[in-house]
């Protein structure tokens, strides 16, 4: 069982100011005239108060809907039979490069709005639905536009090498060689925080990333991989050894990618959500990675063909009914691992003084009851850097 630190009766101070938490403790041992300024008092008495949530993988940013891919997978179609009619990631590549700026921050937006509304105080967003020099560049100017604007903490992820580009099949050698150019563009241009690789037989192969992190090694830019998701092909190990912050997916993770995760600081990125949601895969062996010391992270992988799912609750119903987690580790992997996954965890994650004041209450009287109610909004206030975004239930942004 994970330790979450559970205060009975407690109390929270917020300097809104400056959006961090002052005091957090016993109500008992509030000393009010310590805090700085008005406060404006929140009742959550017999609530759950906990740090808001991390979603540490998405790709939020894209064109176009995939929903007819959705029904035919139920009746039986495999992805490679959708890919070769023309859907998968290639159709909403299609749609994004169509889809103007201005329409795709205005998707975006109101995905965002509904990933605040189900509690998520801070997320990751991806791009590598455009894989040409504008559409990419038009992905990352909407994520460090959602930054601007947003409430949340927005982070911004380069991930040309998301797929080969149908025009570029023939040229995988100089599609590579255009990622590694786009990345240092992109690092020198300020568009992204870290960038990203699928490394899969269907995507990328192991050089290939290889000569992508050699020339990303030069930059600021953080490092995280889709890795290990169908099979065991090495790609956590030497994910491991190449600095990643993070390892996602890991649905075929073999026991040296878990040893090289246990003995680092790497975070092991689940996406339970994705194998429910694409009925593709299989769920990653969370149960004997937490046993064999890894540290677990959980996000909903929001996107539109294999997880279009906006709850970080839902993904833990998923996380508990599916990879055997329990509803402490599913706390603390999308509050704190969260963000160390996303190196930030010095400043979030937790209700700590000093931290960033993004908060949640849950209208149960145990935190428990987070994964097990499906279904129902159990968010009932979301402090997002000490501005109360959603009160009572309500939002004070649409949603």
């Amino acid at each position: 069982m994970s330790d979450l630190g559970l205060i009975e009766n407690g109390a929270l101070g917020i300097d809104v100011a400056s959006g961090t938490i002052e005091y957090a403790g016993r109500y008992a041992s509030l000393d009010r005239a310590l805090l700085s300024g008005k406060c404006i008092t929140i009742d959550a008495s017999g609530r759950v108060v906990m740090p808001g949530f991390i979603d540490s993988h998405t790709h939020l940013v894209f064109g176009g809907s995939r929903a007819g891919e959705f029904y035919r997978r139920a009746r039986g179609e495999s992805y490679q039979e959708i890919s070769s009619s023309g859907g998968g990631i290639i159709k909403t590549v299609a749609a994004t490069r169509q889809a103007s700026e201005e329409e795709l921050f205005s998707a975006a937006s109101s995905r965002l709005a509904q990933l605040i509304c189900n509690g998520t105080c801070t997320v990751e967003t991806k791009s590598g639905y455009g894989l040409d020099v504008p559409s990419e560049l038009k992905i990352l100017s909407v994520n460090r536009r959602l930054q601007a604007t947003a409430p949340v903490t927005v982070f911004s992820t380069y991930l040309g090498a998301h797929l080969v580009p149908v025009e570029r099949r023939d040229d995988r050698d100089g599609y590579v060689d255009f990622v590694i150019d786009q990345l240092r563009e992109v690092a020198q241009a300020g568009l992204a925080d870290f960038y990203d690789i699928f490394v899969d037989p269907l995507a990328f192969t192991l050089p290939e990333a290889q000569r992508i992190v050699a020339a990303g090694s030069e930059t600021h830019l953080g490092l995280k991989l889709h890795a290990d998701e169908f099979g065991d092909d090495g790609t956590t190990a030497w994910g491991v050894a190449a600095g990643a912050l993070s390892c996602d997916h890991l649905g075929g993770i073999g026991e040296a990618g878990i040893a090289a995760l246990a003995a680092s600081n790497t975070v092991a990125t689940l996406l339970p959500a994705t194998m429910f949601f694409s009925s593709h895969g299989v769920y990653a062996p969370a149960r004997r990675m937490i046993e064999g010391g890894c540290a677990i992270a959980l996000a909903t992988d929001l996107n539109p063909g294999s997880s279009l799912i906006y709850s970080i609750p839902l993904t833990m119903t998923l996380a508990v009914l599916e990879m055997a987690m329990s509803a402490e580790e599913c706390i603390v992997a999308a509050t704190i691992n969260a963000a160390h996954a996303l190196g930030i965890a010095d400043h979030t994650g937790s209700l700590e003084p000093g931290k960033r004041a993004d908060v949640i209450v849950i209208d149960a009287p145990h935190y428990e009851e987070l994964p097990y109610q499906v279904g129902r909004d159990l968010i009932r206030d979301v402090i997002i850097g000490g501005r109360v975004i959603k009160s009572n239930g309500q939002m004070q942004l649409p949603c």
